[in-house]
């Protein structure tokens, strides 16, 4: 994120949560206990203004009213972005209604991801995964793999590129891949800072990763 980021006047911390390797829809929904046990680790209580679950999968399966209720619970009047409720909020701000997308998912993984694009009135020009359960594995795959697959499966009417996964090594090529399919690329942790920039009210551009940040 600091890639991104690296204004120091905001501070960015990190802990993990309790997760498989294998990215299954079973193993995913045990996510919703492990976040608001995470958040309890900030100290002092309240410090933290907004909580990120950089999980775009797991977003996907668990509804954001249910990661809501259940870090509320915990921690009174926290505010939490993901990557898939960041992403939804990114294409309403851009006026996209139809992309393609280029993920790392299982099928059964990826309905989710499809029903939450569906839901939000987004619809699908093309879509291709590298259909990968292992977390390790998809941390393997070089910017440059993706870049390529996304070039290859990108349609003409589709009105952004969304690469999901904040285990996909993207960053770097937001900005080469916008100039070459001339249209927005919206990824997953580019989403997330985003949104949770916006919540704490910071508004000034980013420059370097793609049209979003600069918004």
């Amino acid at each position: 994120m600091r890639r991104i980021f690296p204004d120091c006047s905001i501070s960015l911390s990190a802990t993990r949560i309790k997760s498989d390797d294998h990215a299954t829809v079973e193993n995913l929904r045990l996510h919703i206990d492990e976040i608001a046990e995470a958040a309890q680790l900030f100290d002092p209580p309240g410090a933290v203004n907004v909580f990120a679950y950089a999980c775009t999968s797991g977003s996907a399966i668990i509804s954001k009213e249910k990661l809501e209720e259940k870090l509320v619970g915990r921690i009174p009047g926290s505010r939490l972005t993901s990557p898939m409720t960041a992403a939804l909020q990114a294409f309403a701000i851009l006026e996209v209604n139809r992309v393609s997308m280029l993920s790392p998912y299982t099928d059964e993984v990826l309905s989710f991801i499809n029903q939450s694009l569906t839901d939000a009135g987004i619809s699908l020009s093309s879509s291709a995964s590298f259909n990968l359960e292992s977390d390790e594995e998809t941390f393997a795959i070089s910017p440059e793999s993706i870049f390529e697959a996304a070039c290859a499966i990108d349609t003409e009417d589709s009105e952004a590129f969304f690469i999901p996964c904040t285990a996909l090594r993207t960053s770097i090529i937001i900005d080469p891949l916008e100039a070459r399919l001339c249209k927005p690329v919206i990824t997953a942790h580019q989403a997330m800072l985003w949104n949770a920039l916006r919540l704490i009210g910071h508004k000034k551009p980013i420059y370097g990763f793609g049209k979003l940040l600069t918004l």
